[in-house]
């Protein structure tokens, strides 16, 4: 027989909703009294649940239950299930047509989407975007897990994306004005940056993966003394004289002061990625697909007239 409250064939959604009550007020009996229930009948959801994923979920004791390492993680996501059925919720007490969830860095996410969404959102009124900030590896992954309908990726996509081109990254290094890598050189190399302390992005982002990449192929130890996934954040660090940023050139430095170079790989080229706005190719909506469509030339507009 089947269970109509089910999230799975194992796992009904009011035991998780019972799990996620007990998680927040640490307590079998405030969970109970939150729900409107008996103490036992939380402990018996609780124990299907444990059944069902097959790992305990809280530890017991005289000052309440405390989620155990695998109850943080259902506890991640539960949460996503509960956010995906508000989302649910407002487009069915909305009434929109449809719904578009966008992957971006927070640097593109600047960069790309706000002079683009200026004009596209008031032209579609009736579609709501919703941008999931993640950096290109992570998308990826998003991508391919159903979280978000299209995201900006680097190339190459591979055979299960659909792609457009939308931009190229280039790794630089910033500095200060007057710093010492402020000689009138273009380009420098990654050995020049290992006397320096550094500050860059995590590896799950572009620039951040490439530069660490290209120093252990090379045998070399950056000194990195801070990361940051918001590219605004090591300008200001470099501009206080913290460190020398590396990061890609997408993002925004207005209002900044800062020297750059661009950062060459060993064999002479410029590091960096060409970037696209990508969706699979099975089962994208239309609507998904003339949005990266025109994305992505609203930036090759854009790009042209910047030149």
């Amino acid at each position: 027989m089947s269970d109509t409250n089910s999230v799975s064939g194992d796992v009904a959604f009011r035991d998780l909703q019972t799990f996620v009550s007990v998680a927040t007020t640490g307590s079998f009996r405030s969970a109970a009294e939150r729900m409107y229930t008996s103490q036992p009948a939380v402990s018996r959801a609780i124990a299907r649940l444990e059944r069902a994923v097959g790992a305990e979920l809280f530890e017991r004791g005289p000052r309440g239950a405390r989620m155990t390492a695998a109850g943080a993680i259902v506890a991640e996501h539960a949460q996503r299930i509960a956010g995906s059925l508000a989302a649910l919720r407002t487009d069915l007490s909305e009434g929109l047509q449809s719904r578009i969830r966008l992957g971006a860095a927070a640097t593109a996410a600047g960069s790309y989407l706000a002079p683009f969404l200026a004009e596209w959102i008031p032209a579609h009124p009736t579609v709501r975007v919703e941008v999931i900030e993640d950096g290109a590896a992570k998308l990826r992954e998003r991508l391919a897990a159903g979280e978000c309908d299209l995201a900006i990726v680097s190339m190459p996509a591979g055979d299960k994306l659909e792609a457009v081109p939308l931009a190229h990254l280039t790794v630089r290094a910033y500095f200060p004005r007057g710093h010492a890598l402020d000689d009138g050189r273009g380009t420098m190399t990654v050995e020049e940056l290992i006397p320096y302390p550094l500050v860059l992005n995590d590896t799950n982002f572009i620039a951040g993966r490439l530069f660490v990449q290209e120093c252990e192929a090379a045998g070399l130890f950056p000194r990195i003394v801070y990361r940051s996934n918001v590219g605004q954040t090591l300008a200001a660090l470099a501009e206080a004289g913290l460190g020398v940023a590396v990061f890609g050139d997408t993002v925004d430095l207005r209002g900044y002061n800062l020297a750059s170079r661009a950062v060459h790989t060993q064999e002479g080229n410029r590091m960096g990625r060409e970037l696209a706005v990508a969706w699979p190719r099975a089962e994208t909506p239309r609507w998904v697909r003339e949005f990266g469509t025109e994305l992505a030339a609203f930036q090759k507009r854009r790009a042209a007239r910047q030149r």
